[in-house]
């Protein structure tokens, strides 16, 4: 019978941080993630995550770069269950009419959670296109996989999607099609700093490398900032500094 207590008090203690995490932050789109590597868990039920980050990206096609303000939203609606959302703002660019980028809508449901950390969640998102052609990739329809598994301190995290683009207009243009990826891994240093490094693509042609570090400076803020390098692609090089913040009774 103590033993039992014993256990009950332990698990207590321990649930909030193991079952109920609410550090972290939000990948590309507003789901829970890193920047480059989507996450293969989700917020808890009742948790909010609001994130905001300066991206400045130097692109091939182009010889100004661009700076960007994407703000996210991700809220724990059911348990397993998150929705989210982005808003980019161009802040700096040739553009100077049209300052908002493609608005991203989506969702995530944990599929499955095995011993040792593994788990598998499914994701959907729905691109539109309230960018400018030419810069932002317009109307696409977005669905995916991540997962991951835990080696001692080190996180190896993978994600896949397969994706429909419809450019400015999915009833009239014509439809395309490509898939995504990326792999990487996270790991603490030290019990407030977490290091990410990934590798991400597709089959259009884009190919990079990230480097990502992650400073939670209280219980409920983190601050990161991210180096990326494009090894083939659209984009020779990004940097991204952010915060967010993580709530619960929501």
């Amino acid at each position: 019978m103590i033993k039992v207590i014993i256990a009950v008090i332990v698990f207590l203690t321990t649930g909030v941080s193991v079952a109920d995490p609410i550090k972290g932050t939000s990948s590309q789109g507003g789901l829970s993630g890193f920047v480059f590597l989507p996450e293969s868990e989700v917020l808890s039920e009742g948790y909010l995550r609001v994130q905001g980050r300066l991206n400045y990206f130097n692109p091939n096609s182009s010889p100004n770069a661009y700076l960007v303000l994407p703000m996210s939203v991700t809220w724990g609606w059911k348990d397993g269950f998150e929705i989210g959302g982005e808003i980019p703002f161009y802040l700096h660019s040739e553009e100077e009419d049209r300052l908002l980028g493609d608005i991203t809508a989506g969702c995530a449901w944990l599929y499955e959670t095995a011993r040792g950390g593994s788990s598998i969640v499914l994701r959907g998102q729905l691109r539109l296109p309230t960018g400018l052609q030419g810069r932002d990739r317009g109307s696409e329809l977005i669905l995916g996989a991540a997962t991951s598994t835990t080696f001692r301190l080190f996180r190896l995290q993978a994600s896949a999607a397969y994706i429909l683009n419809g450019s400015r207009n999915p009833f009239k243009d014509r439809i395309s099609d490509y898939m995504d990826f990326s792999i990487g891994g996270a790991s603490y240093i030290t019990e407030d700093v977490q290091i990410v490094c990934a590798m991400d693509g597709n089959t259009w042609g884009d190919f990079g490398l990230s480097a990502s570090g992650v400073l939670y400076i209280f219980d409920d803020i983190s601050l990161f900032g991210v180096l990326r390098a494009g090894l083939n692609g659209g984009e020779s090089y990004s940097i991204s500094a952010g915060a967010a913040w993580t709530g619960s009774g929501f």
